[in-house]
């Protein structure tokens, strides 16, 4: 009994040694250093893609769907799956604007993603912060509050009157890129799962 006793004590040290982080938490000025060469390795990819699932909700109203986003420079290309009761719908740029075609086929245009998705579901989603936010950066030249995860990464950001928390990173080509990042403001609240990151370097 004393030696299944033993065994059952060095089991649960063990589990309870495996929760435990396996490096120490950064200094203030280590974070803040890790931070700078994070944001760097990020904004430096030349292009990037993800593929997820995004749920929107407000008080009245809510959809989700599968989403797909290609981002080269300023051109982007973002497929949703089965939203709004359409079927589906897929938004790109160009030279003139952004285009929307959806599942029976019809085509819209407008000067930007944000009117054009707001004209079909009633809600301003925030295409060009979104762009930054969900690889875990700030959208530059706009006033913004920090929050670090202890490993130079953000865990929470406060900008353009969106709340934005990160819940883990994937680690992908030498740089970490969020798994999950939650948005809320005084009226939606959004939440994308990414189960899959492309990245060029």
């Amino acid at each position: 009994m004393l030696r299944v006793l033993s065994v059952l004590a060095a089991v649960l040290l063990l589990a309870g040694c495996a929760s435990q982080p396996g490096l120490p938490l950064l200094t203030a000025q280590q974070e803040a250093q890790a931070w700078q060469v994070h944001q760097a390795r990020v904004a430096g990819l030349d292009g990037w893609a993800l593929t997820g699932r995004l749920s929107v909700h407000t008080e009245d109203d809510s959809w989700s769907g599968k989403l797909r986003w290609r981002q080269g420079g300023e051109q982007f290309q973002i497929a949703f799956d089965a939203p709004m009761g359409m079927g589906g719908a897929r938004l790109r740029s160009e030279d003139a604007g952004v285009l929307m075609e959806v599942a029976n086929g019809q085509r819209y245009t407008a000067a930007d993603a944000e009117s054009l998705l707001f004209r079909f579901i009633g809600m301003r989603l925030p295409v060009t912060g979104l762009r930054y936010w969900v690889t875990g950066l700030p959208q530059p030249d706009l006033p913004s509050s920090l929050e670090y995860d202890g490993a130079g990464r953000l865990a929470r950001l406060q900008q353009a009157s969106w709340d934005i928390r990160y819940r883990g990173y994937l680690h992908v080509q030498n740089v970490d890129l969020p798994k999950k990042v939650f948005l809320e403001n005084d009226r939606l609240n959004v939440r994308l799962v990414i189960e899959r990151w492309d990245v060029q370097a």
